[in-house]
């Protein structure tokens, strides 16, 4: 199980990626004045920051409700977290950058 849960967590690393890179694509694409381009990537750098300290302070809150859990257990709750909340923020910034319009 454990396995499996790293695999979706380095998966969802990987499409959060993608999904980030994506979000950079559309907005260097977006048919905006570039004082609003130039915003938009610097406020998506500064959430994509923030959102891997919530990640890192989330999981790790709820990988401590395990309490005495052993080792594999906690670590197998972290995963399923990590891997969850990547796939919701990737999914967030697949959405932002389908609603903008292109050149």
């Amino acid at each position: 199980m454990r396995e499996c849960l790293a695999k979706k967590a380095d998966e969802s690393q990987q499409a959060l990626t993608r999904a980030g890179n994506s979000a950079v694509s559309a907005l260097t694409q977006w048919n905006e004045d570039d004082k609003y381009v130039r915003a938009a990537k610097t406020n998506l750098a500064k959430s994509n920051k923030v959102f891997a300290r919530y990640r890192e302070a989330q999981c790790g809150f709820l990988t401590s409700l395990g309490g005495g859990a052993i080792g594999n257990a906690l670590e197998i709750g972290r995963l399923a977290c990590v891997a969850e909340l990547n796939g919701n923020r990737a999914e967030q910034l697949r959405d932002a950058a389908s609603a903008l319009h292109s050149r």
